[in-house]
């Protein structure tokens, strides 16, 4: 069986409309969720871009041990188990991150491409005119985005086709089109956006903020978002929309060329999300930040993510599920659809079995979104605990906690963590611990994660 995943970073699972999203056009990722099982428990886990993708590798938990580091030289990984097995093994990417500083992920692929020009990809210095459309206090890292993005826009960007998601779907249709006659094929694809900086072609914008004649601001600080007007603040949830708009598109592109090749017969496709993002949700916007009460929590508009997969043969088309499953889970699962023995000590649970419209042999009790763990008291890490239906944001024993029933209060707005709910926040807390015991969490951070602050 052949075997394509493409990774959408920073897309909100609710800006799709397979998941309820009723203003924002998804044409292509919606007509592509009817040929797949959807599962509508998908959480970020090892937070954010690269611990995500460590897991998805090594299919073991990073943010007990590691943050954002290289992929280990010392793991085990799903590239060169997939190559060592006879596929011809490619990656595709404009996320910049994976392969620049040495950060290592095209280690074990046959084949791997960097799309250049994303963010901070110091890929340009040519002495074009750059200027900003918004005032320098508003953007993050303003000198770094005039420099490389905003110049390479400037020089490189003439049509849509020009832009980041086009390029990296357009190469990979073509890289299809060059090897889909191999026997096995495991084409990985990794596009940047819907990340910021939000700067998709006009007409995108157009679909869902034409007026607007303010400042533009496409890379917005992370903070509370008081420092931005409500039109701007407006203005942003349109520049997203347009790149998630533009993402579905060029995915489409992709989609197109598996149906022209005559693909779906023997060959898996899986679409996914690595986390989030706020847009002036919950007074913030961003991914991450601090606040009064410590780090900030990874709500749904952050952890929940999109992940779905059409499986050759699969009864499970137009189906849903409400299994949890987490990026360590990428690994078994994709071993197990190519026929591989997964190597001892995985974190993650296959759920190859759901995509096949199979019952699950196993299933995870909560799933966990952190930062890396900490190695002191007076650092205020949060990890969230979900069991889809309650929601633990914890700090720690000495920073405050929260508590969500996300039956009745799906958007967090009212915090419960109080001695009338304690069960519920003892019994996620507790699997926590589980989790954290399960992957081996060295005993000087096990030990500062054990109690719940009083309520």
């Amino acid at each position: 069986m052949n075997i394509i995943v493409v990774m959408s970073d920073t897309l909100r699972y609710d800006h799709l409309g397979c998941h309820g999203n009723n203003w924002i056009r998804t044409p292509h990722i919606d007509a592509f969720s009817k040929r797949c099982m959807v599962f509508d428990r998908a959480y970020q886990a090892s937070f954010p871009t690269i611990p995500t993708r460590t897991d998805m590798m090594t299919g073991r938990l990073t943010f007990p041990f590691r943050g954002w580091t290289p992929l280990p030289e010392d793991e085990v990984i799903l590239s060169e188990l997939l190559t060592d097995a006879g596929y011809v093994t490619m990656l595709l990417c404009d996320t910049p991150h994976l392969v620049r500083d040495g950060h290592q992920f095209d280690r074990g692929f046959l084949g791997w491409e960097w799309i250049r020009g994303q963010e901070g990809d110091r890929s340009i210095t040519d002495d074009v005119p750059v200027p900003l459309e918004s005032v320098p206090e508003k953007i993050r890292t303003p000198e770094r985005m005039q420099q490389y993005h905003y110049r390479w826009r400037a020089a490189h960007w003439e049509t849509e086709r020009d832009t980041f998601v086009a390029r990296t779907m357009q190469r990979a249709a073509d890289w299809l089109e060059a090897n889909h006659t191999h026997e096995k094929f495991f084409l990985y694809i990794d596009t940047f956006d819907p990340h910021e900086p939000w700067d998709p072609p006009a007409h995108y914008v157009n679909m869902y903020n034409p007026d607007y004649t303010g400042e533009v601001i496409d890379h917005p600080i992370y903070d509370y978002c008081d420092y931005l007007s409500a039109e701007e603040i407006k203005h942003t949830r349109a520049l997203y929309a347009g790149e998630v708009t533009l993402m579905d598109t060029w995915v489409g592109h992709l989609l197109e060329k598996v149906e022209n090749l005559n693909l779906w017969e023997d060959t898996a496709v899986i679409f996914m999300s690595d986390h989030g993002h706020y847009i002036g949700d919950h007074g913030r916007i961003g991914k991450s930040g601090q606040g009064p009460d410590g780090d900030w929590p990874y709500y749904e508009e952050v952890s929940h993510t999109a992940f779905m997969g059409y499986i050759p043969g699969s009864n499970a088309a137009g189906k849903r599920t409400k299994v949890l499953t987490q990026p360590v889970d990428f690994m078994p699962t994709i071993l197990d659809l190519a026929g591989i023995k997964k190597p001892d000590g995985l974190h993650g649970i296959s759920v190859a079995p759901i995509l096949k419209g199979e019952k699950a042999e196993e299933q995870r009790k909560v799933a966990v979104t952190s930062a890396t763990l900490p190695v002191r008291e007076d650092r205020s890490v949060c990890s969230s605990i979900t069991d889809g239906n309650w929601t633990l944001h914890y700090r720690g024993p000495n920073w405050p906690a929260e508590l969500y029933d996300l039956q009745t209060d799906l958007a967090q707005k009212n915090n419960i963590y109080n001695q009338q709910n304690m069960a519920e926040a003892q019994r996620l807390h507790q699997a926590y611990l589980e989790v954290l015991k399960g992957a081996g969490t060295p005993e000087e951070k096990f030990a500062l994660r054990t109690e719940l602050p009083n309520a």
